[in-house]
């Protein structure tokens, strides 16, 4: 999976064109991928200042198609070695569809988002944690994803 992600990042790298504008972050429509639970698939953003709305269609780790789609918010900037990163939090739903519903969940996403200075590129780590709901039960969910967004009209 690793190999395959850096092998997609490198060929969306080269097939758009590098503008020599700065970015300090990236606003518009990204586009990507996400690796990871409680969906893992095609990712998507559209940003507005601090607030994003986040979405992934793709499949969950039992095989099922599944969606999952929020809201989030930049909540601090802060920087390591000059470099900057955005600390966000957000709340999303996630649903799983094998031939039938499959239940859903409510998750309490976390996370850490990097944009490139160059290029309109965010590379983003999330821990999920949340509740998955079943026609019998309630129990507590927790997941992580990691990924890449290339903003296409900023």
């Amino acid at each position: 999976m690793k190999k395959t992600l850096v092998v997609v990042i490198l060929i969306m790298a080269s097939l758009f064109s590098i503008s020599a504008a700065k970015y300090d972050r990236a606003d518009g429509f990204g586009i990507g991928l996400s690796a990871g639970y409680p969906v893992a698939g095609a990712a998507f953003k559209y940003g507005m200042g601090d607030f994003r709305i986040v979405g992934t269609l793709g499949y969950s780790f039992n095989d099922n198609v599944a969606l999952e789609a929020g809201v989030q918010y930049d909540w601090d900037r802060f920087t390591i070695d000059r470099l900057p990163f955005y600390l966000n939090i957000g709340i999303t739903g996630a649903a799983n569809f094998n031939p039938a519903f499959d239940g859903f969940s409510i998750n309490f996403p976390v996370g850490i988002s990097y944009f490139l200075i160059e290029v309109p590129v965010e590379f983003f780590f999330k821990l999920t944690p949340g509740l998955r709901v079943r026609s019998n039960a309630v129990v507590p969910d927790l997941g992580a994803a990691l990924g890449v967004l290339f903003y296409v009209n900023r």
